[in-house]
């Protein structure tokens, strides 16, 4: 039996499980919901979750889990053609929405390789949704190792802010507060300011946060960059996990100035999202974190491989031994993980050189007048780079020579060029907040290439 499902019948039956717009479940009312919602699940064959954050997203997700039928959920900020894509790869037989169950009249669960509890999709960093395939016992495996590192009290009130088709979310927001025995807050997007996704209101988010006495959250970076905008008052928060794509170290100690308990961790999609988080036991800033209790780590030529995946295989195609991350990374002494890039983004200068771009990114970042920045030059002599200032105001040179400053002479940023925001509006950014560096590099090649002969005709 699921260890969830298991838990939740097993905490006081009269405590609050979960609140929600209109109404609350304790843990005994949870229970006899999650059967009569796999009661109705007779005959689906694969479910698509397509609902606002809420109660019954919660309730359809684990009632997936009980009647052990493959559950697909379908994340808000999808275009229609990446939705279509994900109900027709998947073989989605019935989708959920606000307007209730529907037959979809698709069939392809042939495709989900067995075991299949969960399938993921991420927009990556391409348009077309890629499903990643995840059983119940890895991603369990993930949350009883939350909770094992975590003190239970950091559950006792948490909020989701992030969609929970989030895979983040889902897994270390909600199970893990409910195999913890807490409180889980459930309130619509638009309730806490989310009504319109990549413009947040985070004055309502805060207000939420406080009149409710959250304890925990999950955010991606550009919602804490958000909270520390304005200001915010949080003195029940305790635990304040920020992932989904690298924060800059100077914005998690800004936030932590502030008195936000930040968190940075890190996780894969393939690995049911977390693989190493730093707590306020084992806290290292400018690192992941310590690796999870169950993860089996090792490095081969500086990748970063999991040798216990929760990862099942892609829609199609299984899979089955150790991942291959395409993370580059290493554990220090002390135990910590260090991210230092991608393998697939490696730059080779023309002189040899071997950087990681992430690595030179991270450095930029430091710098508070920079928010956002991409580093380029393969197959040439330097780097340079297209970077997002956080004002009109910022001095980017300035940062940049200093930046170099702290950086051996073949790593240094020769050129930059100011751009506008990455955002998911225009593909720049995944949901996640995570730049997406091909799309970036095609957006702004060509302006570059055609200023660059612009100089040179003027020379």
């Amino acid at each position: 039996m699921s260890i969830i499902l298991d838990a939740i019948q097993k905490h006081d039956p009269d405590k609050i499980a979960i609140v929600g717009e209109d109404q609350s479940l304790s843990y005994s009312k949870l229970t006899r919901s999650i059967q009569d919602h796999a009661d109705a699940l007779f005959g689906v064959e694969t479910l698509g979750l397509a609902l606002d954050n809420g109660v019954d997203w919660v309730l359809w997700d684990l009632a997936a889990v009980h009647a052990n039928v493959p559950c697909v959920p379908i994340p808000p900020f999808f275009s229609e053609e990446q939705v279509f894509h994900s109900l027709h790869k998947a073989g989605v037989s019935h989708l959920l929405t606000s307007e209730g169950l529907r037959d979809t009249g698709v069939r392809g669960a042939e495709l989900l390789p067995n075991n299949t509890a969960k399938v993921t999709f991420t927009s990556g960093t391409t348009g077309t949704p890629k499903g990643v395939c995840l059983s119940q016992d890895g991603m369990e495996n993930v949350t009883a190792s939350l909770v094992d590192i975590l003190d239970t009290e950091f559950a006792d009130r948490h909020l989701s802010i992030l969609p929970l088709a989030v895979l983040l979310e889902n897994i270390a927001g909600v199970y893990t507060t409910l195999l913890a025995g807490g409180t889980l807050y459930l309130p619509s997007l638009k309730t806490i300011g989310f009504a319109k996704p990549f413009q947040p209101d985070f004055q309502a988010l805060t207000d939420y946060m406080k009149s409710q006495k959250i304890t925990s959250a999950i955010v991606v970076p550009e919602i804490l960059r958000g909270l520390i905008a304005v200001s915010p008052n949080l003195p029940d928060l305790k635990f304040l996990a920020v992932g989904g794509s690298k924060p800059s170290p100077s914005l998690i100690s800004s936030a932590r100035q502030m008195g936000l308990p930040v968190y940075e961790g890190y996780g894969l999609s393939e690995c049911a999202s977390v693989v190493a988080l730093n707590t306020p036991e084992h806290d290292k800033l400018g690192t992941v974190g310590k690796i999870l209790p169950h993860i089996k780590m090792t490095e081969e030529n500086g990748e970063i491989v999991i040798g216990n995946p929760s990862f099942l295989g892609y829609l199609g195609k299984t899979h089955s031994g150790a991942f291959k991350t395409g993370d580059l990374g290493h554990v220090d002494e002390n135990g910590f993980l260090h991210i230092d890039g991608r393998k697939k983004n490696i730059i080779i200068t023309s002189y040899g050189r071997n950087i990681s771009p992430e690595w030179v990114e991270s450095a930029l970042l430091l710098r508070p007048e920079i928010a956002q920045v991409i580093v380029y030059g393969d197959g040439e002599a330097v780097l340079s780079a297209y970077i997002v200032p956080t004002s009109e105001q910022a001095d980017i040179k300035t940062a940049v020579t200093q930046t170099n400053a702290c950086l051996p002479d073949y790593a240094h940023i020769h050129d930059f060029h100011l751009v506008v925001p990455f955002t998911v509006n225009d593909a720049s950014l995944t949901g996640t907040g995570r730049p997406k560096r091909d799309v970036i590099l095609k957006l702004y090649q060509p302006q570059k290439e055609k200023e660059d002969e612009l100089l040179q005709s003027s020379c």
